[in-house]
């Protein structure tokens, strides 16, 4: 493959809206398919494959004529299956070059800018290939064309099986067998051809371009190029958003009340996603899945939604998967599903140096299932950090998600470390005897402690304005006992005149 010469990889999905169709169902794939479009009951089959067309079924046909074949399926046309089947395509095509142009006309047809990808893939051959074994990996049966000739690569990968390589300047020795259908006749076109007897590339390319032009117009100049394989293009490279792929949908047949049936299809979807992701080196950041769920009495439809964000981006299916099923479990829809959704949000993976001498940290995917059991078992805001809330109150804090800071090699200890607090949770009911307002012992887990220090009193109070006002007055108490003495502090609420441990200094 010459780096400086232009060169176009096509990739062509024949009947790609039944293969859309069997992507989701493998097991119609060896068997007559036919799909039907339209609004009941004026039903038209809008596409078949090899095995239908077999039988003698075309399109165009009605419905009552499809189904008077007992052999093949008829099923409509599934919008949903198409969608992600262009989604893989489009991100299969992107693996192989940064520059790709859909072929609207054709959906499932694309081409690849592949000047100067052989030193990633070898020459056009063996990009081919590898492009096509990565399609077949993925489900589907695929045509590979590759030439200099933007429309040329296109014409074979729909008109030839395989793998096609054109030599730079045979394209009309290549494209003369083909029929003329791959050139996208207009249907007076067609039956002007056919009463000239003319079928192949090969004979449109032999007849004058003057006479061509005289017969049919300008068209003339365009079908003679194309059927030599020269007609210029620039080439318009598709632009779309990579988060915006990152979506994968499927509509269940039947209710589904069970959420192990469900597992089987997240998996998959996950598989999907994941694939996508690593594609372009990144991990998935927080995972979407939105139920649809089955009709109320008032004929309307609801959407259970959930999302999950680990402490860390993953690259694990089944780690995404366990922490999709324990917070389904945790929050089980209230109704029937018909439908799920799976949204991805991709994010850069999370690559920490880690010292020699510092201990081991737990592995993040396991890690993420732990707290999810937790959150399972104890509830969402019962798990976390511990964040202090913006109040007077000194104790306040509430539980934020889990994320772990970036490790830090080597911190410099301060000059002066000061005394710990260690709260009690709840506060513990003692006994205090007072000289005036001042404490002078202690009665504490049955114990008599006598104060020799004291600081204090400070008078706290807050939220006055509502039903969870607080206040009290706080002392720091050195207590001494028969054997053994620390440093406290106490508190005392005036409501109830009900003294408290609030914690010990280490």
């Amino acid at each position: 493959m010459d780096k400086g010469a232009l060169m176009y990889a096509a990739l062509h999905t024949p009947d790609f809206h039944v293969q859309a169709v069997a992507h989701r169902q493998p097991e119609l794939r060896k068997q007559p398919m036919v799909l039907l479009d339209g609004e009941p009951p004026q039903e038209i089959v809008f596409a078949t494959n090899k095995q239908a067309r077999a039988l003698g079924i075309q399109t165009a046909m009605s419905r009552l004529q499809a189904e008077s074949f007992t052999a093949a399926a008829v099923m409509h046309r599934i919008l949903e299956c198409e969608d992600t089947a262009l989604a893989i395509l489009h991100t299969i095509a992107c693996f192989f070059s940064p520059r790709i142009e859909a072929i609207a006309t054709h959906p499932g047809t694309y081409v690849l800018d592949i000047q100067g990808m052989s030193s990633l893939f070898g020459d056009a051959a063996q990009l081919a290939n590898k492009l096509r074994q990565r399609i077949m990996a993925a489900g589907f049966l695929a045509n590979i064309a590759v030439s200099e000739n933007f429309h040329a690569a296109v014409c074979l990968a729909r008109g030839r099986t395989g793998v096609s390589i054109v030599p730079p300047e045979n394209e009309a020795k290549a494209l003369g067998p083909l029929l003329l259908q791959v050139l996208d006749l207009e249907p007076e076109q067609t039956d002007m051809f056919s009463s000239w007897g003319i079928r192949t590339c090969a004979e449109v390319a032999a007849l004058s371009e003057t006479d061509l032009i005289a017969r049919i117009g300008q068209s003339g100049k365009r079908l003679h190029a194309l059927a030599r394989g020269e007609w210029p293009h620039l080439m318009i490279p598709v632009e779309t958003s990579f988060e915006s792929e990152l979506v994968e949908s499927v509509e269940l047949d039947h209710p589904v009340e069970m959420l192990e049936p469900l597992l089987f299809l997240l998996a998959r979807m996950i598989d999907q996603l994941l694939t996508r992701v690593l594609s372009h080196s990144r991990a998935i950041a927080s995972l979407q899945v939105i139920l649809k769920l089955e009709r109320d009495v008032d004929g309307k439809f609801h959407t259970h939604q959930r999302i999950i964000r680990p402490a860390l981006p993953l690259q694990d299916a089944r780690t995404l998967l366990k922490l999709l099923q324990l917070d389904l479990e945790a929050h089980p829809p209230k109704a029937a599903i018909v439908a799920l959704e799976l949204h991805a949000q991709s994010a850069k993976p999370h690559r920490a140096q880690h010292g020699l001498f510092l201990p081991q940290a737990p592995e993040p995917g396991r890690l993420e299932v732990l707290l999810a059991r937790l959150r399972k078992l104890l509830g969402d805001e019962r798990v976390g950090s511990p964040e202090l809330l913006d109040q007077h109150r000194p104790d306040a804090f509430r539980m934020a998600r889990f994320s772990p800071p970036a490790p830090k090699l080597k911190e410099q200890q301060p000059a002066f470390l000061p005394a710990a607090l260690r709260v009690c949770r709840p506060p513990q009911a003692i006994g205090v005897a007072l000289n005036g307002v001042s404490p002078t012992q202690v009665f504490w887990n049955r114990q008599q402690y006598n104060v020799t220090e004291r600081a204090g009193p400070w008078r706290l109070s807050g939220q006055w304005w509502s039903e969870s006002n607080w206040s009290r007055e706080e002392w720091d108490v050195r207590l001494t006992g028969d054997k053994t003495g620390q440093t406290c502090r106490i508190a005392r609420d005036p409501r109830s005149n009900c003294w408290y441990m609030q914690g010990t200094y280490d």
